[in-house]
């Protein structure tokens, strides 16, 4: 009897260990898929900077003002808002990934715009994160 919880004790602890390594995988993945998008960002390429979204009529952006459902209108926005020197530099901080299971996390930062003309927007925001085959995808930008 003895060995037996033993040996659950030990399957135990390794699961567990198992999981914390992959949390901190998905987490480091996450991390580098937003660096990703902030290079594509900063180079003005639209169509790599949303590689990042899922290409899914579901993904959602949400800013102060509009709610925009569906990867193609996203990616409308994004151009007609965002273009030539209107890009400027993007910057993200304080990054905090947050699992929720093994396919979904939730990312709250802080992002910066040094534009053109002087002007450094700034704000928070939260992603939620979707993980399928193809890896981790935003479905929804909360960007205001």
């Amino acid at each position: 009897m003895f060995l037996t919880r033993t040996a659950v004790t030990m399957l135990t602890f390794l699961n567990v260990a198992a999981s914390a390594r992959a949390a901190t995988g998905d987490a480091a993945t996450i991390a580098a898929l937003l660096q990703r998008s902030t290079t594509y960002w900063n180079s003005g390429q639209l169509d790599a900077f949303m590689r990042g979204y899922e290409q899914s009529p579901d993904t959602t952006y949400v800013s102060s003002k509009t709610v925009i459902h569906g990867y193609g209108n996203i990616r409308a926005h994004y151009a007609a808002a965002y273009h030539g020197s209107h890009t400027g530099t993007l910057s993200l901080a304080d990054i905090s990934v947050r699992l929720l299971g093994t396919d979904y996390a939730v990312v709250v930062a802080r992002w910066q715009l040094r534009l053109h003309d002087g002007t450094h927007p700034s704000g928070l925001f939260t992603l939620v994160l979707h993980r399928a085959a193809a890896g981790w995808h935003i479905i929804t930008d909360h960007s205001p």
